[in-house]
């Protein structure tokens, strides 16, 4: 019998209690936020007409997103290239590229006003001058790739992918990443979000997101337990993908630190953000343990071969990525545009209950599809533990 066609163990893992919880908080977040919406409407949410329009719920959408396609890039490195190093983790990026665009997905669903018809009509209306116009079509013809792989890889536990489902799914996984990057470095009128570098930046991030979702949750799979992480899965964390996981920490960094100084040196409106930004404690977590920490333990080939060392900088560098995206997201808000007497200084957001609980239906969605992905597929292709 093909091993691929056999369930994996289930001793020792909490993926039927982490699928109980996370339905019980989806539940009660989403039900929390759909009922906010149908009585109160958007003014549930902090955003204003006066310069901040995107706010938290966008901040998840796009994290989710990037983290999807950068799964998806991460995968192709055996789907597509056929490098046989990462075989062992090519089905759980796929399966956790799907539940993070359903997280992802479901958060924007959630901000839009009316979200069936801005996906019926956006990719039809002909704005090709648009980014998002783009971005949309992007995401039709990635959620196909996925599914494609799905229904004919992953359900069948077929040994190998359809090589033209692999080589859509990476496509679109990376036109999709370099669409969103220019959604924001092409609005000339935004300076802290405006650049060409935008696209290469959100290509790291996307894949550095990648990477400590697969190890979190290989990790999550085995129930944190190291030794029942299969063997080929072990020496690739300590080996290629260990080393991967350092090169991207140290390019986001570059990125981050070029334009905090770049920012901190202009006199262009729109660049005072970054004073604002510097001056909060919180900023200079994120900077120095946010980053600091995950390169550390990275960087160093002694600490980086400790999957418990490696896990504890996957978790701190997720949070910081996420931490990252809101300060980008929002910071390129802060300066009205087209502002007069009404706007004095930086604006200011702070998220509402609701959109936290957007945030929080997000995760929850994300962990239901993952929890019966890990419950019904054989995601580590056959290897023993």
């Amino acid at each position: 019998m093909n091993t691929l066609a056999q369930p994996r163990p289930a001793s020792g893992s909490p993926m039927g209690l982490i699928l109980i919880l996370a339905v019980v908080g989806l539940v009660a977040a989403g039900g929390f936020v759909l009922s906010q919406l149908m009585t109160v409407g958007h003014t549930a949410y902090s955003g204003d007409s006066r310069g901040i329009f995107w706010g938290l719920p966008i901040v998840t959408y796009d994290f989710f997103l990037l983290s999807s396609t950068g799964l998806a890039m991460l995968a192709s490195a055996w789907t597509v290239f056929r490098l046989p190093a990462f075989e062992p983790i090519a089905r759980r990026s796929i399966l956790l590229a799907m539940a993070a665009l359903a997280g992802g997905v479901a958060a924007l669903f959630m901000e839009l006003g009316a979200p069936m018809k801005a996906m019926l009509l956006i990719p039809f209306s002909g704005t090709t001058s648009a980014p998002l116009f783009w971005k949309v079509w992007g995401v039709i013809f990635y959620s196909l790739g996925l599914a494609w792989l799905l229904f004919t890889w992953l359900l069948p536990k077929a040994a190998q992918p359809p090589k033209a489902a692999a080589v859509l799914a990476f496509v679109a996984a990376v036109y999709i990443t370099f669409v969103a990057g220019g959604v924001y470095g092409w609005m000339a009128m935004r300076p802290f979000w405006f650049g060409g570098e935008m696209s290469l930046a959100f290509m790291v991030e996307a894949l550095l997101g990648a990477v400590t979702f697969i190890i979190i949750f290989t990790h999550l799979a085995a129930g944190f337990n190291t030794q029942r992480i299969p063997e080929k899965t072990r020496a690739l964390f300590s080996g290629p993908l260990g080393g991967l996981f350092a090169v991207l920490m140290i390019a986001h960094a570059f990125f981050v630190i070029s334009r905090l100084i770049a920012g901190l040196w202009s006199n262009a409106d729109g660049m005072q953000v970054w004073h604002y930004l510097w001056s909060r404690p919180m900023f200079q977590v994120e900077l120095w343990i946010g980053l600091g920490l995950p390169i550390v333990l990275t960087v160093v080939p002694g600490l980086r071969k400790s999957l418990s060392l490696q896990l504890l900088a996957a978790v701190v560098a997720l949070v910081a990525l996420f931490v990252a995206r809101y300060d980008f997201v929002i910071g390129g808000q802060m300066v009205a545009l087209f502002k007069g007497s009404w706007s004095h200084g930086l604006l200011s957001y702070t998220p509402s209950l609701t959109e936290w609980a957007v945030l929080a239906t997000a995760v929850f969605l994300a962990n239901v599809v993952n929890a019966l992905g890990e419950k019904q597929l054989a995601l580590d292709g056959g290897e023993s533990r």
